[in-house]
């Protein structure tokens, strides 16, 4: 058991205690305040942000040969003070008593993800994106204690961003030695923030408590999420992406926007797939919003532009990118057959339950208020964005189009479900309802 909850409680705390000094000063320069929120949220996004935020400084430390642990010793220290200075943000006595149903609400969730996790640690990891370059990542990572460009070279993807494999290392250095279960253990984390986000999210619409309860279930029974949080793709970035997008789709409809902007961002230093969408919510996020540009310009440039800059100076590129290929193959046909296949995906109801009909079934009857809806003007372009992006790596990508799409299409619609699921729950809600009718 030390290797599982000793882990835990050193970087959990860890993360968390970081993340909510960088909470508090998104909040501050947006002059907001989110003493009212729950727990839930603001221990869930200080994990997100704080997880980012150790793992990206442990690689820019890292490139001036600062180890790993010397970091993490660092960052131990700030959360600590962090903790201590801001217990009272984290458990807010002022917050209103509970309600019976919200605490059988809780209740059912932490079961739930109970399960998950004990499913999850006892899995041995056997999927190829594990096996072929995450968990080997971790292990050179932990064995290197700094970044080494030719040690990423010699794996897949040498050109993915490090949030997963240097909280892997982080579990690894913490207990001394490769250990599959610290790391499984250790990673739960970003499932359990997902699990909190959503709850709380569903909790705090104004719609009916069946209405939180169909959405929650609809949730739980995602199988390609239930697949990548405790079954078979456990230990792999795609349900980190998702999370990611959603945390920031939950905080920009709080208005957070900062706080949206960076989780956003974030998705990008999980996967590289995230960039596009964490690019065009900021790009919309500067127009938008005059008074924050400064603050968005400075957050891009902290978060996105390091691993970009050391990928493009270190020639670490893409294999999915060939666009040479474009005029020896008949790129509409591929076009179209990318978008059949997502389609077909999107109607899989065995994989995502009745997600994406209830999303675009209620996308199409709002549009005209979605429409004149700020926030979720941003949030559909980031979603259509990113969509666009998918159909045209399957359309330029080397590999042979239907196979990859085979292998790939399930893993990239993750990024967007839980999205897609909490603004479909919003959009039937009567906080959603009402602002159209004051508009």
């Amino acid at each position: 058991m030390f290797e599982v909850f000793f882990p835990i409680a050193i970087i959990w705390l860890m993360y968390i205690g970081v993340g909510v000094l960088a909470f508090q000063f998104l909040q501050t320069r947006e002059k907001i305040k989110v003493v009212s929120e729950s727990p839930a949220y603001i221990w869930s996004v200080s994990f997100l942000i704080g997880a980012g935020v150790v793992t990206l400084g442990e690689f820019v430390l890292s490139l001036i040969k600062v180890p790993f642990w010397i970091s993490l010793c660092g960052f131990g220290a700030i959360a600590l003070y962090s903790l201590f200075l801001y217990r009272h943000t984290l458990c807010s006595p002022t917050r209103k008593p509970q309600t019976i149903f919200t605490i059988l609400f809780w209740i059912g969730t932490v079961i739930m993800m109970f399960f998950f996790f004990t499913r999850s640690i006892s899995r041995v990891t056997y999927t190829w994106d594990s096996i072929a370059f995450w968990t080997p990542k971790m292990f050179a990572l932990w064995s290197d204690q700094t970044v080494h460009l030719e040690g990423l070279r010699n794996f897949n993807h040498p050109e993915y961003p490090l949030l997963l494999p240097l909280t892997g290392a982080n579990a690894f250095t913490i207990v001394g030695e490769y250990n599959e279960v610290s790391a499984k253990a250790v990673i739960f984390g970003f499932s359990l923030a997902l699990f909190l986000l959503i709850g709380n999210a569903l909790l705090t619409q104004k719609s009916s408590k069946l209405q939180k309860v169909f959405w929650m279930v609809l949730f739980l029974s995602i199988f390609i999420v239930r697949e990548h949080v405790a079954g078979e793709y456990a230990g792999t970035a795609d349900i980190f992406v998702g999370t990611y997008f959603v945390a920031g789709t939950i905080a920009l409809l709080k208005k957070h926007r900062l706080i949206a902007l960076v989780l956003w961002l974030f998705a990008a230093w999980n996967k590289s797939e995230g960039l596009v969408f964490a690019g065009v919510t900021t790009l919309l996020l500067f127009l938008s919003y005059p008074s924050l540009r400064k603050w968005i310009v400075f957050s891009f440039a902290t978060i996105a532009v390091p691993w970009q800059l050391f990928t493009k100076l270190s020639g670490l590129g893409s294999q999915y990118f060939a666009f040479g290929s474009l005029y020896a193959r008949p790129w509409i046909e591929y076009a179209v057959y990318s978008v059949h296949a997502f389609r077909e995906e999107f109607r899989n109801l065995q994989k995502w339950n009745l997600v994406f009909f209830f999303f675009l079934a209620q996308s199409f009857c709002a549009i005209k208020r979605i429409a004149q809806h700020k926030e979720l003007r941003i949030i559909y372009a980031g979603l259509t964005v990113q969509l666009l992006s998918y159909m045209v790596i399957f359309t330029i990508a080397p590999e042979e189009q239907a196979s990859f799409i085979a292998a790939a299409i399930s893993r990239l619609t993750l990024h967007l479900a839980p999205t897609a699921l909490i603004v479909t729950a919003y959009l039937f809600s009567q906080e959603f309802h009402a602002k159209h009718q004051k508009t």
